[in-house]
This record gives structure tokens, C-alpha cells and sequence, in this order.
């Protein structure tokens, strides 16, 4: 096997045997055929399947071949190293440094060249239309459907980073994240998808929201710091607020309160702070920061700062000292 890896700390299989092979990925990744060709075999499949996203590198030494049925799952794939292709619905293109959106309404096949490296995002469909939808108010019965066109290289250059820079914070961090912090996450790089490759709701993605009334904000706030310790569900506030996540956004912006997720990580900030402040024998500024969703200690430690007045160690020791 080669060097180049990512997700290392989720394994899902290393072997030689195609047979094993073949069994571990018709059962973890739903695929339906897998062969192999020429003398030389080997693969490494690391997966690490979150909420509405999974996230998966492969590498195969030799030439294989790969196909999944009909699903209700889009995938994108990350050229990293070797020759690959893809196959829908009759056509074949090679997967270059990156691949268009593939839904899951036909057959996909897959073609690797030996050497081939990649990472692959899976995302629930589902999923990724009650997201969007909840961001645009829409409420009607009409299904998220990409269309078939090459998107803007610049975007998609972003876009890559921002999947690499996700499976690399997933390798570091991901075992000690809470779920708050794995549910923004996915949502950022649901929404970084949504905007990159077009779809019969781009336009009005990209429309200005309706007003709202100024209660909007709230309502929003009231909610957050009573559930401060539960990812950010913005379909469900905007729901219970009666409005579009889009018109939450601008309601704050145009009231010069940030944004949601910024009032949210403010009360994170307060709630840390109280526990550090009331700390036991087993609370740490690690612990405490994961805890409260943030996935960054030294960001942790600049936020606290600036919101608090000095540094969650120092808000620590001095309550140990005062105990």
C-alpha cells in the first residue's frame, strides 16, 4: 500500500484478499459487484459515517472495478493520486481532481487504475433537501435535483479544501468531538456543497429572504440558550419561529447581532466558563471546550479570551485556588 492516507483512526479494511474485499464493501459501503483484475490485488478503505454524511479514503494497489445500485445517497469524489472513472446512466467520465455531484437514481459503476487514491463524500439526499429547503422556506413537495453541468473551478477548488481540511480535523479530532460539534460540521459542508454545484433551487438560494418580524430574533435567542447543549438544529428554530433559516440570518445580521451560530457560541463561551469556574477533581479546559462544541482548543482559548478576560486556564486555576 502506498504512504498517502487519510482517516486512519477509521478503519474499515486493509487486505490482499479480494474476497474479504468484496464481502466488507457490499456490506459497510451498500455496494452490489466488486472485481478484480490481474495478478495484483491490494486495497485500504478507511470510513467514518457521522450523522447525514460519511466520509471514506480509498486506495487500490491494482486495477479494480466497483458498482452500487440505486440509493437515496450523493456522492462527489476527490481525485488524490491515479486514473479512475465513473459511469451513470451510460455515460463514463474520468474522476479528475474532483467529480460533478452523482445522485443516486441510476447505477453507478467505478474504474481504478493501480496507485488510484481518493476521498469520497457520501451524503443523505434526503437529508440535503430538508436542509436546503429549510434554509429557503420552501415547504412544497418538489425533489433536490443537481443539474448536469460543470461548476465554477474556482468554487470547487475551495470546495476540496474544505473536504480535505474536514477529513483531517475528523482524523485529530473527531473521537473527542461532541455532537454539537459534529452536527455543525456536517451542516457547513452540506451548505459549502449546496452552493458550489447548481440545482433547481440555486436561484432561489441565492434570492434575497422576505422580512421578518424583529421577535424572529427572540425567539431564536431564547431558544439557543435553553438547549445551548444540543447541535444547532436552524431548520427546526426557524420552524418554531415560523420562518426561513435565510430570514434568521438576516434578521440578525440586519440587527447587528452576527448570526446565529455566533450567539450561540457566545453562550457556549458563558457556559464554559461557569464550569470552569466550578470545576471537580476530573474538569479540564480540554474536556470543558469539547464539551461545549469547539473542536479547536487554541480558537477555544482566543474566543474565551476575548469574551471573558482571560484565558480558560487562568479562569481554571483560580478556582482551584480559591477551593
Amino acid at each position: 500500500m502506498g504512504s498517502v492516507s487519510y482517516l486512519d483512526r477509521y478503519p474499515l479494511l486493509r487486505s490482499r484478499d479480494s474476497e474479504f474485499a468484496r464481502d466488507r464493501l457490499f456490506a459497510e459501503y451498500g455496494a452490489d459487484r466488486f472485481d478484480r483484475r490481474g495478478d495484483t490485488f491490494g486495497v485500504q478503505a478507511n470510513f467514518a459515517l457521522l450523522n447525514a454524511i460519511g466520509i471514506a479514503f480509498c486506495a487500490y494497489d491494482g486495477e479494480a472495478s466497483l458498482a452500487f445500485p440505486e440509493s437515496q445517497i450523493l456522492r462527489q469524489f476527490f481525485s488524490i493520486q491515479g486514473h479512475a472513472s465513473f459511469r451513470t446512466h451510460g455515460d463514463s467520465r474520468p474522476i479528475e481532481a474532483w467529480s460533478p455531484i452523482v445522485m443516486g437514481d441510476t447505477r453507478l459503476n467505478l474504474s481504478f487504475g493501480p496507485g488510484y487514491r481518493q476521498l469520497v463524500v457520501r451524503i443523505d439526499t434526503l437529508a440535503t433537501e430538508r436542509l436546503l429547503k429549510s434554509m429557503i422556506g420552501d415547504d412544497s413537495g418538489a425533489r433536490l435535483r443537481f443539474v448536469a453541468s460543470e461548476p465554477d473551478p474556482a468554487v470547487m477548488t475551495h470546495l476540496r479544501h474544505d473536504v480535505f481540511r474536514f477529513a483531517e480535523e475528523l482524523e485529530k479530532f473527531g473521537h473527542e468531538y461532541s455532537p454539537i460539534a459534529i452536527a455543525e460540521l456536517e451542516r457547513a459542508l452540506m451548505v459549502r456543497m449546496l452552493l458550489a454545484h447548481r440545482h433547481n433551487f440555486t436561484d432561489r438560494l441565492q434570492r434575497s429572504p422576505p422580512g421578518a418580524n424583529r421577535t424572529v430574533i427572540d425567539i431564536v435567542e431564547s431558544y439557543i440558550e435553553a438547549h445551548w447543549d444540543e447541535p444547532l438544529d436552524l431548520e427546526m428554530i426557524a420552524g418554531i419561529a415560523n420562518v426561513s433559516v435565510r430570514t434568521v440570518f438576516r434578521e440578525f445580521s440586519d440587527a447587528g447581532r452576527g448570526s446565529p451560530g455566533q450567539f450561540a457560541r457566545r453562550i457556549r463561551l458563558h457556559r464554559a466558563a461557569e464550569m470552569l469556574r466550578r470545576p471537580d477533581g476530573q474538569t479540564s479546559v480540554l474536556a470543558v471546550a469539547f464539551k461545549c462544541g469547539f473542536r479547536n482548543l487554541g480558537r477555544f482559548a482566543s474566543e474565551y479570551r476575548r469574551e471573558v478576560g482571560e484565558l480558560p486556564s487562568e479562569t481554571l486555576k483560580n478556582a482551584r485556588r480559591r477551593s
